[in-house]
């Protein structure tokens, strides 16, 4: 399987491979990286390039006094070459960073192919024992049986997993657009189309989602294990009545055109930049396709909807991250390798670019991040849990450091969420800006980022590098 002598091994052309390995050679080192397809899909991925978005469009909101907004500034202050692409693949979103899921990745893969420090192979990696020099495996949530078996061998546990659904993508010109409006949830914006509902539409919805046929998992699989961020919409209308209506389906901040009162609404987000495909937002599900159909062309609106993608119900598997990882995601039982993204136990899509970022740097020498920043924050999270109950994460603020009695400002009161949230997204980034501008890694470089710290912006200028 050698092809060269590289400097380092990125296992997975992901979100969180490619971030690593366009990151790696950034700063100089060669790269070999492995990606499976197209010799080998797995059961939701269906394009043949790298950075493939599965679940959503969408890396959420840019707002930097936001969990998920904080974590792409801190990326974008050291240098993220995947997040530098995303500017030639956004679409409408309002203040999330929402892509054109081909388009992002044919750039992605053109940033690859034309990085003459990395050497892309295009074949299953299902033994370790091969490979040279320093490795990161970085396969995600549905790397191959093959692999995880080798994985397990080499560190001896028997690993965990969850389940986790995509959503079904609908054409716009098969809508009926008298039932729906344009506008975003507490934003001046029509980025989002939405499907209001009365209660007498909501009920009747819910009582055909209990109804409808579900996948089964296998026998040895009977005891679903779900990430709470990322619940399929059946196991949230079995929870309760009101649930949905309360969760993906809730009306606050949407204001029909018509002023009518709304019981729940379904958000329709733009899959391409023309907008003619529509991704149902948080509309993950295990209902058979065919009861798919059935169940969502009931709705006003949507008898003749034409489904581009229907929702499917996959396997996810993550390692224990807190038993086998030490703070610079490397295995504490063999120290040639690194993991990183979503296998680590690190939900959503920010969380892979800054996990794929943070194990490049550690591969090459650099000193932890500090502990006020929310990419340091989440490997904390990642390696200081308790391995009896271990489950992913999505970053939040709970993972940082508490300011509240360092702050001057907090001697004096106690602030609100919101005013917390932002001395710690201020504090994270300046403390990041001085964490970079000691490191000897960033010393030469020439990555042309610049942090604005009066008002937290980051300024990205094209990267000639890549």
């Amino acid at each position: 399987m050698r092809v060269h002598n590289p400097d380092f091994t990125v296992i997975g052309a992901g979100l969180s491979g490619s971030e690593a390995a366009l990151t790696l050679a950034q700063h100089g080192a060669s790269v070999c990286l492995f990606e499976q397809k197209p010799a080998r899909f797995s059961a939701a991925h269906r394009l043949s390039g790298a950075a493939e978005l599965v679940c959503s469009n969408s890396l959420k909101s840019e707002d930097v006094h936001s969990a998920h907004g904080l974590l792409k500034a801190e990326l974008r202050l050291l240098g993220s070459p995947l997040l530098q692409l995303a500017e030639q693949a956004r679409v409408p979103g309002g203040k999330a960073l929402s892509l054109d899921r081909e388009k992002f990745s044919e750039v992605v893969s053109q940033a690859i192919e034309a990085q003459p420090l990395i050497e892309w192979i295009k074949q299953p990696v299902d033994e370790l024992a091969s490979l040279y020099g320093k490795v990161l495996i970085a396969t995600g949530p549905l790397s191959s049986e093959a692999l995880m078996k080798e994985i397990k061998k080499k560190l001896g546990d028997e690993g965990l997993y969850f389940y986790d659904a995509t959503s079904p993508v609908v054409s716009l010109d098969s809508l009926e657009m008298e039932h729906f409006f344009w506008g975003s949830r507490n934003e001046d914006s029509d980025d989002y189309l939405n499907l209001p509902l009365n209660k007498e539409e909501y009920l009747k919805f819910r009582e055909n989602l209990l109804s409808a046929e579900k996948v089964e998992a296998h026998l040895e699989e009977e005891k679903l294990q779900y990430f709470e961020g990322c619940l399929p919409i059946e196991v949230l209308a079995e929870r309760g009545e009101s649930t949905l209506a309360f969760s993906c389906m809730k009306p606050v901040g949407l204001q029909h055109h018509r002023n009518e009162r709304v019981h729940a609404v379904i958000q329709f987000r733009r899959e391409k930049a023309s907008g003619e495909l529509l991704n149902m937002v948080g509309f993950q599900t295990r209902m058979k396709w065919p009861e798919q159909i059935r169940v969502f062309r009931q709705l006003p609106g949507m008898q003749n909807a034409e489904f581009l993608r229907l929702g499917a119900m996959h396997r996810n598997s993550f390692i224990n991250a807190p038993l086998h990882l030490n703070e610079s995601l490397q295995w504490k039982s063999d120290p040639n390798f690194f993991m990183a993204g979503q296998i680590t136990g690190s939900e959503g899509y920010s969380e892979a670019l800054a996990t794929g970022h943070y194990a490049a740097l550690q591969m090459l020498g650099s000193d932890f991040l500090p502990k006020e920043s929310a990419i340091q924050s989440l490997v904390r999270y990642l390696i200081s849990s308790d391995p009896r109950y271990f489950q992913p994460m999505n970053f939040n603020f709970g993972l940082m450091p508490s300011v509240q009695e360092t702050h001057d400002k907090m001697k004096k009161r106690r602030l609100g969420k919101r005013e917390r949230n932002e001395i710690r997204a201020h504090l994270a980034l300046e403390k990041l800006e001085e964490w970079k501008n000691s490191q000897a890694l960033f010393k030469n470089s020439s990555l042309p980022m610049s942090f604005k710290k009066d008002s937290l912006a980051i300024a990205l200028e094209p990267n000639s590098l890549i």
